[in-house]
């Protein structure tokens, strides 16, 4: 139905960096993510604004690779620049979630049209808990880094939710 495709979408956002590469690159992901998108865009207008949104997160996540590389040195490019894409990403599971939410809803599933729009809630607050942890880093550090490690840690999770609601929604939403 397309919800694979979105589930190993999530599994290649999640940042995992040896010596600084990105093992896991984002711009596979929101390939994963339009080719899912495609299958379900007649299903709902939510997932049509999300495939569009993903077409921009392919190039955009291509700059991202590029400026990584070239090592820029304007760290205020670099912030306002993941800045962007943070709110896209959020744009983008927004629809997700919501799409997921309509098909149950459809359904009469409330209780996993329910689930849909909690992990929304759920990704929302954890992401920007790690925003404000990026905005907080340069004023205490300690703190950040404890905070980081933890959010590391919720970021992961939330990233294993979402993939598993993707693939409860092919399951239950495919019948």
């Amino acid at each position: 139905m397309g919800f694979l495709h979105l589930f190993w979408g999530f599994l290649f956002l999640i940042d995992i960096r040896i010596n600084g590469f990105d093992i896991l690159p984002d711009v596979v992901g929101y390939v994963l993510f339009f080719l899912g998108f495609i299958k379900l865009e007649s299903k709902s207008q939510h997932f049509l604004k999300a495939k569009n949104m993903s077409v921009v997160m392919i190039i955009l996540s291509v700059m991202s690779l590029v400026i990584s590389w070239a090592s820029l040195q304007s760290w205020l490019f670099y912030f306002l620049f993941n800045v962007v894409l943070y709110i896209l990403k959020l744009y983008i599971v927004f629809h997700l979630c919501y799409g997921i939410s309509e098909l149950a809803g459809r359904r009469g599933l409330h209780e996993f049209q329910n689930k849909a729009i909690q992990r929304w809630r759920w990704y929302i607050i954890v992401m920007t808990a790690a925003f404000l942890i990026l905005l907080i880093a340069p004023l205490a550090p300690l703190l950040a880094v404890i905070l980081g490690i933890l959010l590391i840690l919720a970021s992961l999770v939330i990233y294993i939710l979402m993939m598993l609601l993707t693939l409860e929604a092919e399951q239950v939403l495919h019948r």
